[in-house]
């Protein structure tokens, strides 16, 4: 990626949110140019370009269509009794408002059958030209799909047939009010009683997913519900949801206070505030106790501002340090002045550090791990970070802070197979273990060849694979 996608990916990422792909970028940087000469990235065209919407409409994904992922559907049929009289439902990231459309015809046949509530659904998206087409309701065959048909009489009432496709009639689209709107700002309407926010999250960058979990989180009713993707939701985490599963439906229920409870005596609140900023949780900086000195720790100030996020870690970078590691009471050369160094900070390599944690986890020298792992985290966001933070937190019987920091991995890769495995031992029930070890499965057929079995005991992928599905079977 050439400096100028590099200064507009970053651009991006600050003002939307999302990781733009590159092809999008280049697509977006063309439009710029011939649309505003040379000098498209001065700052006066960029904030015009990103304020009037015209970079969304380049950048963000739109593909919807009614009734998808019909279980979430039927979930929200179950869930309209206990919403009460008044029912607020919010749509976030709606795309052309075919999931918002959907939901007032489940809440209007339920109206049908039951005693009649009144609702309202508020549907945003970042994107001002599929808002403008989900005011106007009218939609082609393709919003029509095979999955959902079972849930399409639903919406038949409500559709014209228009000369290309069918227009949603005035009964229903009185009950929506589309807007334009950022999910990393706050809602600032009534709570909702749920959010739907699906297939949306992939796309955001790894340090906006909590903020804007925080701002659902905040736009929520005391118990109130977010649906996400189905495949999304092992890699969202937030202090003030709780994981839920009903018939195989996995939701995330808004705690009623913040969760707390380290496994470490005498240790504060897991977390400080209510508001989770993405700062990596260890028991080192937890409130209430002592930092540990700069002589202890090395540089605490990490590298300069600039070099923040510089770390960059290869699984089979990691593997070939510690090959022929074996039993050995001594670790490898590459590995022992990092061990023996108290200082280690920005002049060692990240698959260096990485190798060196995962020596010292498999020691059971935590003292040292945390210490390595507090360079990486000073250092860069990776998933694979995470992780090992995680597996300190799990090889001390820590398990919900380990968990917490495997969802944290997740939401960074949803493809890091390694902390799917972890998390699908942890799972409360056997469907959400199931679940997770079938999205384990595929990550881990998808992706074998890169190793990351080196950040999880080093086995063969073959042992986990087998391990996932005995797990299964059983």
């Amino acid at each position: 990626m050439t400096g100028e996608l590099e200064r507009l990916f970053l651009r991006v990422e600050d003002t939307l949110g999302i990781k733009a792909e590159e092809d999008a970028l280049k697509k977006f940087r063309e439009y710029l140019i011939s649309a505003y000469g040379p000098s498209c990235e001065r700052p006066g065209v960029l904030e015009k370009v990103f304020t009037s919407g015209e970079a969304a409409g380049f950048l963000t994904v739109n593909e919807t269509y009614f009734f998808r992922e019909p279980a979430h559907f039927y979930f929200l049929q179950e869930q309209l009794p206990s919403y009460g009289e008044q029912i607020r439902i919010c749509s976030a990231a709606t795309s052309t408002g075919c999931e918002a459309y959907s939901i007032a015809a489940v809440i209007e046949q339920y109206n049908r059958a039951h005693r009649p509530v009144s609702y309202h659904i508020d549907a945003f998206d970042i994107n001002p030209r599929v808002i403008e087409t989900a005011e106007r309701g009218l939609y082609g065959i393709h919003s029509l799909r095979e999955d959902g048909k079972d849930l399409r009489y639903l919406l038949n009432p409500y559709l014209e047939k228009q000369e290309n496709g069918y227009v949603i009639n005035c009964d229903l689209r009185t009950h929506v009010r589309f807007f334009v709107h950022n999910i990393l700002r706050p809602l600032e309407e009534e709570p909702y009683d749920c959010i739907f926010f699906r297939n949306a999250f992939i796309y955001f960058s790894p340090r906006n997913r909590e903020k804007l979990l925080s701002n659902m989180a905040f736009a929520l009713k005391k118990g109130g519900i977010l649906i996400m993707g189905v495949s999304e939701t092992a890699g969202a985490s937030h202090p003030r949801f709780d994981e839920k599963d009903r018939n195989g439906v996995f939701y995330f229920e808004l705690s009623p206070a913040v969760k707390t409870g380290l496994n470490t005596a005498g240790a504060a609140e897991f977390y400080r505030e209510p508001l989770f900023t993405g700062t990596v949780f260890s028991p080192e900086n937890a409130a209430g106790t002592q930092a540990p000195s700069d002589a202890e720790t090395g540089d605490r100030k990490g590298p300069s501002p600039g070099k923040t996020r510089d770390l960059h870690i290869d699984a089979a970078g990691v593997g070939d340090i510690l090959d022929g590691e074996g039993e050995a009471a001594e670790p490898p050369a590459r590995i022992r002045e990092i061990v023996n160094e108290p200082g280690t900070g920005a002049q060692f390599g990240g698959n260096e550090l990485a190798a060196a944690a995962i020596f010292l986890l498999n020691r059971g020298d935590f003292t040292g791990t945390g210490r390595i792992l507090r360079v990486m985290e000073e250092r860069g966001d990776l998933s694979c970070t995470a992780f090992l933070r995680g597996e300190y937190f799990y090889f001390q019987d820590m398990f919900t802070e380990a968990e917490f920091h495997y969802k944290i991995s997740l939401g960074r890769d949803t493809g890091f197979w390694p902390a799917l495995y972890r998390l699908s031992s942890l799972a409360p029930t056997e469907a959400l273990r199931n679940y997770r070890a079938e999205q384990a499965l595929e990550s881990l057929n998808r992706s074998r060849e890169l190793r990351y079995e080196v950040f999880i005991g080093g086995f063969s992928p073959d042992y986990y694979l087998g391990a996932l599905l005995k797990q299964n079977a059983g």
